[in-house]
């Protein structure tokens, strides 16, 4: 798990540094991490709904097994929807570019290195598949449901 936060957080810092140069924004770096690296707060979620929130044990949460026994994945911030939204916005909004794109491109690094690192079927970052899958673990085929 430390590798994987060290990637989102280096493919997030990379993300704030080129957006900022490009924009003359710094402020952009703050936006890209908050977007790739603080998105995994959302398994925050998902381990309290698994506890029905009644308890937080650090070791419990850290180790993931809470989506296998649960047999849900909700991760309501992970969505390649929500990073081509942004992208698109930055488009849109050119005066507003550094923001949209810090957001997205930090977004979408992340979602394609969660996607790859956990062998997922390609849909399964979009949020909606997984909610017209009822969030489903199963049906994400990741290698530690298929036991």
């Amino acid at each position: 798990m430390l590798k994987d936060e060290f990637f989102h957080f280096s493919l997030s810092l990379i993300v704030g540094v080129i957006v900022g140069y490009i924009f003359t924004s710094w402020w952009a770096i703050p936006l890209a991490l908050a977007a790739g690296f603080f998105i995994d707060v959302d398994h925050l979620i998902d381990y309290l709904i698994y506890e029905k929130f009644r308890r937080f044990d650090l070791r419990n949460f850290f180790t993931g097994e809470y989506f296998d026994r649960s047999g849900k994945v909700y991760v309501f911030a992970h969505g390649f929807e929500f990073a081509m939204v942004l992208i698109i916005l930055g488009a849109i909004y050119p005066n507003l570019g550094w923001f949209f794109y810090s957001l997205g491109f930090a977004n979408l690094l992340h979602l394609l290195y969660d996607t790859f690192a956990n062998g997922a079927i390609w849909p399964t970052y979009f949020f909606l598949f997984r909610l017209a899958k009822n969030f489903d673990h199963q049906t994400f085929k990741f290698p530690k449901c298929q036991k």
